[in-house]
């Protein structure tokens, strides 16, 4: 196949594009006018239906990549990986969490919740990219580890999501959308439930709901996608809005081990930490951080504990503010420029 002046953007994170690739993509448009941009985005996650249509989606995914001089990806692409490709194309790994948090890819090889070594080096796990982007200098050193790739071609360039969060039109505009979907959220603290996916973790919302709800505060619980429970009367109901979003509204994030507090951070919402299995996961996961020096806010391992610490809150936000600025930082023309940035110095390298 002939390739041609074009640019595909990959996705399995979702059926539809991020936030962070309808922002990509829109800037992509304007600063290559005359190529074509394509979005694909295939979630394969929530059955087994998903699963078996993926396969016949790698085949429009090869298709694309053999007519594209860049790729651009938030997550692992098996073609991408374990095909070999024409010299002129340029891949760009944008991953989809900001931050180094918790260990993930190579950095977790054999280990808990980690991919076994034979399955990397069958599956070529993260290979064949050119550039791979983190969102601040600290988190270069363990983005080339968990990618095993030379920290030469690690890029310090937040996600699309940071420009996002820092524009007040946006977050007006969720927050009245957030209102009129859910009225209840104009009276009392909006505390924005968001932890990672536990393998084989039930995701007690319902609970913690009627639990807070006795002291005066509104929880919105957002599992990940993955751990949505069909009788979880709660987070079924706010499932219309995503997580980040919610941010939009929110007075507090609570979270146990999920990137989103970095968003938390950039759109100033305190995080507070809900971490009862803190110990186990630190074993079958570990973080690149030190976890409990490093967090923001507290940390609590009981409903308790954690009511305990939101009660406590003087509105100081000086922790979260210096833990947002150590790990994301913003390049002074955005976060979306500073990408399409190198995605032109990839092609230009390439010859295009």
């Amino acid at each position: 196949m002939r390739t041609r002046n074009k640019i595909t953007m990959i996705s399995r994170q979702g059926d539809n594009p991020s936030v962070d690739f309808q922002r990509l993509e829109a800037a992509l448009r304007e600063d290559f006018p005359h190529w074509e941009v394509e979005v694909l985005c295939y979630e394969f996650h929530t059955s087994i239906a998903k699963k078996v249509g993926y396969l016949g989606h790698v085949f429009t995914q090869m298709r694309h990549i053999a007519t594209s001089r860049l790729i651009v990806l938030d997550t692992y692409c098996i073609p991408v990986s374990v095909l070999r490709h024409k010299r002129e194309l340029r891949v760009l790994q944008m991953w989809h969490a900001l931050g180094s948090l918790k260990k993930f890819g190579y950095s977790i090889l054999d280990v808990g919740e980690g991919s076994s070594s034979e399955t990397a080096r069958a599956m070529r796990m993260h290979r064949n990219y050119d550039a791979v982007l983190t969102s601040a200098e600290p988190c270069r050193i363990p983005f080339a580890e968990a990618f095993d790739t030379p920290v030469e071609k690690v890029y310090a360039a937040p996600l699309p999501r940071v420009d996002v969060l820092r524009d007040p039109a946006w977050r007006a505009d969720r927050r009245a959308a957030l209102l009129e979907a859910f009225p209840e959220l104009a009276t009392g603290k909006n505390v924005l439930f968001a932890p990672t996916f536990h393998k084989g973790q039930r995701f007690a919302a319902d609970e913690l709901h009627k639990y807070f709800a006795r002291s005066g505060y509104n929880l919105i619980a957002k599992p990940h996608p993955v751990a949505l429970r069909g009788d979880d009367v709660i987070a079924q109901r706010y499932r219309s809005f995503t997580a980040f979003e919610f941010l939009a509204i929110a007075d507090y994030l609570v979270t146990d081990y999920s990137s989103i507090m970095f968003e938390a951070g950039v759109a100033d919402v305190p995080v507070f930490v809900f971490a009862p299995d803190l110990e186990q996961y630190t074993k079958d996961r570990n973080f690149y951080i030190d976890f409990v020096q490093e967090m923001p806010g507290p940390i609590s391992k009981s409903f308790d504990g954690l009511l305990a610490d939101l009660e406590a809150d003087t509105g100081d936000r000086t922790a979260i503010r210096e833990f947002t600025r150590k790990y994301v930082e913003v390049p002074a023309a955005g976060a979306t420029s500073e990408i399409v940035r190198i995605a032109r110095e990839l092609i230009e390298g390439a010859g295009a």
